[in-house]
């Protein structure tokens, strides 16, 4: 994982199973098999999609607690 400077060509994957940041503290847990959505302003996965606000990333594979900082998902198109 690098960054991609800008005005610069890189790869990016877009299938496959990742960790992606999650908001942590009390009421913040995620379920295995839940929708995940990215919001652009937090840069965060939530299970919110705030009225089409926030992109669908895919299903969660594993459950993340309320102070995990990331959650797996297996990102759909």
């Amino acid at each position: 994982k690098v960054d991609i400077p800008a005005n610069t060509l890189g790869g990016l994957a877009v299938t496959g199973v990742f960790d992606v940041p999650k908001a942590s503290g009390v009421g913040e847990a995620i379920a295995a098999g839940a929708k995940v959505y990215w919001d652009v302003a937090e840069s965060v996965a939530k299970t919110d999609d705030e009225s089409g606000a926030n992109k669908y990333l895919g299903k969660t594979t594993l459950a993340a607690g309320d102070n995990d900082a990331t959650v797996r998902v297996r990102l759909e198109q």
